[in-house]
């Protein structure tokens, strides 16, 4: 079982679909993926915006871009083609202002060093009027919830 699926009981594959829907992204938009990891949420902007329009999955980690296009040459979806995988850096994005219609962000907020500044590049990326969805577990209050996200930390420390 994988950590999100255990972590937020399976929900994650909805919020994840959800997220993409927050955006706004539509056919023929051009979308970045932010920290796009093994490209989940990338595969979802591409279903949107179809075959005439282009998905960015950009993240730090080239073991993680090979598994997104690992993923994507054995995707049977054709619209799959119009993702681009980028090695970057969310706090210094080599793309031009106003450059995307729609920008995700799945778990990867809480891994940025300086949380200001990537939204500001987030910010200066996006159309205006354009919208940005960002998927994340949070620190809760709640005690219950507590205990599962220091298990989460735990297991995080444990991984990496």
């Amino acid at each position: 079982m994988q950590l999100n699926d255990l972590l937020s009981l399976g929900q994650h594959r909805i919020w994840k679909r959800m997220t993409v829907s927050w955006t706004g992204a539509k056919m023929g938009d051009c979308a970045l993926d932010l920290c796009c990891g093994s490209g989940d949420l990338a595969f979802l902007l591409s279903e949107k915006v179809g075959s005439n329009g282009k998905v960015i999955g950009l993240d730090f980690s080239k073991e993680q871009l090979s598994i997104a296009s690992c993923r994507q040459g054995l995707a049977p979806n054709a619209c799959y083609n119009n993702i681009e995988w980028v090695e970057g850096d969310a706090l210094e994005l080599p793309f031009s202002d106003g450059y995307f219609d729609a920008i995700t962000m799945g778990y990867g907020l809480r891994n940025v060093v300086d949380k200001e500044r990537a939204m500001q590049e987030m910010f200066r990326v996006l159309k205006p009027g354009s919208r940005i969805s960002i998927l994340d577990f949070n620190k809760s209050t709640q005690p219950f919830t507590n205990i599962i996200q220091i298990k989460e930390m735990i297991m995080d420390d444990f991984i990496q």
